[in-house]
């Protein structure tokens, strides 16, 4: 991963998961790893089967939007979609008692799958907001901040988004690092400086090559991003702490669904209490942000609060 040009860009594509395609690679598997250790078994819970929707037990099948391309969330190896996410969903239905069907969606997209009931859950470890209670339930399951990803050669150091003023940062679409980037934006407004240059990505892929290829100065995004890229080899660092706070699962809002986000709540707190949550999250290097006890958040109630 030191080399330069072309073959360094397309490596770092791969790196963050990528697909093969996308960047060229010759193998979907190419420079990406998977833990040394075991996954955790896990087993039927009775008491977590009978909060599980008759429709979702009768097709046994849970039916999950998950966001791809991302590591350590979400990528694909040798053609399957690998990470702590899928890890932790499949788990999470194994205690349901049924399977779990995993469809590979665009971040932006996911919560538009749930509202067209095409989708159960969705998985993209959303900060649950206002705006996002209108379409679908929660259920937190980690904890996560922002940190800005740099070049490790670069001097810009950012701590908070007080200094993205006049700075190029890229983010994913749809992601927490759009509002925070708007509240730099009117600090730096107020302030008098130079707006910062927002610039949206679909994929961390993109964003990362836009980073590595000097079009963009940072990449605002969830720390563990940043963490990977490290262990990968990637020339980068992370810089500062934006925000941070609970993160969570979304679940679709109709008939066949009543009560699945109790039942994906009491998955979850049985998946902690046998030690399986935290050898998943362990695994992936994603531990800094365990939680002890899921909570439900539906219309109506007063989302958790996120710094800046």
């Amino acid at each position: 991963m030191t080399r330069r040009g072309t073959k360094v860009l397309r490596t770092i594509a791969c790196a963050v998961g990528a697909l093969a395609i996308t960047a060229g690679c010759s193998h979907a598997d190419e420079a990406v790893r998977t833990p040394d250790s075991p996954a955790p078994h896990v087993r039927a819970d009775d008491a977590v089967r009978a909060l599980v929707p008759a429709a979702v037990r009768k097709r046994g099948v849970l039916r999950v939007a998950m966001m791809n391309n991302y590591k350590p969330y979400s990528y694909t190896v040798a053609g399957k979609q690998t990470g702590v996410l899928p890890e932790m969903v499949r788990a999470v239905a194994q205690v349901m008692g049924v399977k779990a069907e995993i469809t590979s969606v665009d971040f932006s997209s996911i919560l538009t799958g749930l509202q067209a009931h095409r989708y159960d859950i969705g998985m993209g470890e959303y900060f649950v907001y206002q705006d996002r209670l209108q379409v679908a339930d929660f259920v937190t399951e980690w904890s996560n901040y922002d940190s800005f990803i740099v070049s490790a050669s670069s001097d810009y150091r950012p701590r908070t988004v007080a200094d993205v003023c006049g700075r190029r940062i890229a983010v994913l679409v749809g992601s927490s690092g759009v509002p925070a980037m708007e509240s730099g934006r009117a600090k730096c407004a107020a302030s008098g400086a130079a707006a910062p240059q927002m610039r949206t990505y679909s994929m961390m892929s993109g964003a990362v090559l836009a980073l590595t290829s000097n079009r963009v100065d940072a990449v605002l995004t969830g720390h563990e991003v940043g963490v990977a890229l490290k262990q990968d080899g990637v020339a980068v660092r992370s810089s500062g702490r934006v925000g941070g706070g609970p993160t969570a699962t979304a679940v679709s809002r109709g008939a066949d669904t009543a009560g699945l986000p109790e039942a994906i709540a009491a998955a979850y707190r049985r998946l902690i209490a046998d030690g399986a949550y935290k050898t998943i999250h362990t695994r992936w290097g994603t531990d800094y942000g365990v939680i002890d006890d899921p909570t439900v958040y539906r219309p109506g109630d007063t989302p958790p609060k996120y710094g800046e």
